[in-house]
C-alpha cells in the first residue's frame, strides 16, 4: 500500500508542478541564505543556539512553571493541554459558534487538528499569503515556511477569477496586492485572532515572527487573541528568544532578521487616566495562551529531546533528497525526518511507518544544513528500532535481514569479484 501511494505521489501533477516551482525557490533561498550568513558570525550563533535549546529542553518543567507564573501575572490567560483533544476543547471554549476567525500560520494549530473542529461551526480566514493561497486552491502545505511553494502563479490567478470574479495578472506583485486588499477587510471586521508563537521567554514574553505584517494586525485589531503553541518553544530569557528569532530569519528565509518581531507580554493597556491601569486600550482586550504538550514530555522522557531543539526554520527540507521528490508526503503534521519523529510520539508507530519512517536515506544533509545540527539520521535509526519491535518493517528490509542471517550478506547469494548480485540492497 505504501509503495502504491508513493508511486501515485511521484507521478501526480501536483508533484510535477511542485518540482518546477521548487527549483526557483531553492535557488532564491540558497542565494539569500548565503548572503545573510556573510553578515553574521555563523559559528558563534550556532553555538549559542545549541546552548539555549539544550538547556531549555533539559529544564523544561521549571521554565514552564516560571513562564506561566509571569504571563498570568501580566493578565495573559494560560492553559496547559496534555494532548490535541484537550487543546481543541480549550480553544473552542473561548471561541463562540458562528464567530469569524482571522488566523496566521501555525504548525501547532495544524498539529492538533483544530481547523477540522471549525467546519460548519466557524468561518476561518487564513491571513498568511501562502496559507491563503492554499485555502483558495483547496490544497495543503508543502513546506512549513513557504507553504504554497508548489502552486503555479497561473493557478492562483485562475482560482481568484473563478471564486471572486476578479481578473488578476499572472504576476506575483499583482496577486499579493489583490490578496492584501481582500484580507484587510476581513481582519478589520473580525473579533477573534488565532496565531501560533515562535518562542516564549520564561520571564514573560511571547514572540511571533513575520514578514508580511498580517500577524501584527491579527494580534491587535480583534478583541480576543488566542495563541496555540508547543511547550518546547519556552526558553529562559528575552535575550535567548531574540537569538532564536534571528536564527529563524537566517535559516528560514535567508534574511538577517525578520521584518517584524511581535513581542506580547499582556493585553493592550493604558494608565493615562490618573495612572489607573486599564486593560483593553487600542489593541486586543484578551490574550489566551494554550501551551500544548501532546507527546513532547514523552519525547524527552524516551531520550529523543533533540527532536525538540528544532526551531521550524525548514532549512533541512531544501536539501533533503526525499522531500525534493514527494514534498509533504514525507511526514504527517510536520514534514521531513524530524516530522516522522514527532508523528511517532503523537500519532503512534503505525502512523510514523505509513508517513515515511523508512524513506530517510541517512545522507545527513539535513544535519549539515540545520542551525542546531540536529542528528535526524541517527534519531531515525533509533525510531526504526522502535518500529521493528512493534512489528512494523518494510518487506524489503525483512528480506535483506533474512539474507544476512542465511548468507552473511544482504544480497542472498555468494558474492564474487566482478559479478553484480541479482538484487541490490542499501544497508
Amino acid at each position: 500500500m505504501v509503495n502504491l501511494d508513493l508511486k501515485k505521489t511521484l507521478t501526480s501533477e501536483r508533484t510535477k508542478t511542485g518540482k518546477k516551482a521548487f527549483k526557483t525557490a531553492f535557488a532564491n533561498y540558497t542565494s539569500n541564505r548565503s548572503q545573510a550568513l556573510k553578515k553574521i558570525d555563523e559559528k558563534a550563533l550556532k553555538e549559542q543556539l545549541k546552548k539555549i535549546k539544550e538547556y531549555s529542553i533539559s529544564n523544561l518543567d521549571d521554565l514552564k512553571k516560571k513562564a506561566i507564573a509571569n504571563l498570568k501575572e501580566q493578565k495573559i490567560q494560560v492553559f496547559i493541554a496534555k494532548d490535541a483533544k484537550e487543546a481543541c476543547d480549550i480553544a473552542l471554549k473561548h471561541i463562540p459558534k458562528k464567530e469569524t476567525l482571522v488566523k496566521s500560520k501555525s504548525n501547532t494549530v495544524e498539529e492538533i487538528g483544530l481547523l477540522e473542529k471549525f467546519k460548519g461551526r466557524n468561518e476561518v480566514i487564513e491571513t498568511d499569503c501562502g496559507d491563503f493561497i492554499l485555502q483558495l486552491c483547496s490544497d495543503q502545505a508543502s513546506h512549513p515556511v513557504t507553504p504554497a511553494l508548489h502552486i503555479p502563479i497561473e493557478k492562483i490567478a485562475k482560482e481568484i477569477k473563478e471564486k471572486y470574479k476578479d481578473k488578476v495578472e499572472n504576476n506575483p506583485e499583482k496577486i499579493v496586492e489583490w490578496i492584501n486588499k481582500f484580507l484587510r477587510k476581513k481582519i478589520l471586521n473580525a473579533n477573534i485572532g488565532l496565531t501560533g508563537a515562535n518562542v516564549i521567554s520564561s520571564d514573560g514574553a511571547i514572540f511571533i515572527l513575520e514578514n508580511e505584517g498580517n500577524i501584527s494586525l491579527v494580534s491587535r485589531i480583534p478583541k480576543k487573541h488566542i495563541i496555540v503553541t508547543g511547550i518546547d518553544k519556552i526558553v529562559p530569557t528575552y535575550q535567548d528568544a531574540m537569538t532564536i528569532c534571528q536564527a529563524c530569519a537566517v535559516w528560514g528565509t535567508g534574511a538577517t532578521l525578520p521584518t517584524y518581531i511581535n513581542v506580547i507580554s499582556s493585553p493592550s493597556k493604558t494608565a493615562d487616566v490618573q495612572k489607573e491601569l486599564v486593560y483593553g486600550a487600542q489593541g486586543t482586550k484578551e490574550v489566551i495562551l494554550i501551551l500544548v504538550d501532546n507527546g513532547r514530555s514523552e519525547i524527552i522522557k524516551q531520550g529523543f529531546g533533540e527532536l525538540l531543539h528544532c526551531i521550524n526554520c525548514g532549512s533541512c527540507l531544501y536539501f533533503c533528497p526525499i522531500y525534493r521528490q514527494v514534498f509533504d508526503k514525507y511526514g504527517f503534521h510536520y514534514i521531513g525526518g524530524r516530522g516522522i519523529g514527532m508523528t511517532l510520539f503523537q500519532e503512534g508507530v503505525k502512523k510514523a511507518f505509513d508517513s515515511g519512517l523508512y524513506f530517510c536515506t541517512t545522507c545527513k544533509l539535513c544535519k549539515e544544513n540545520c542551525p542546531l545540527e540536529i542528528d535526524i539520521p541517527e534519531l531515525v535509526r533509533k525510531l526504526r528500532k522502535m518500529s521493528i519491535k512493534k512489528g512494523h518493517e518494510t518487506p524489503v528490509n525483512e528480506k535483506m535481514m533474512e539474507n544476512i542471517r542465511a548468507m552473511g550478506n544482504p544480497f542472498g547469494e555468494e558474492v564474487k569479484d566482478g559479478k553484480i548480485p541479482k538484487e541490490l540492497f542499501c544497508c
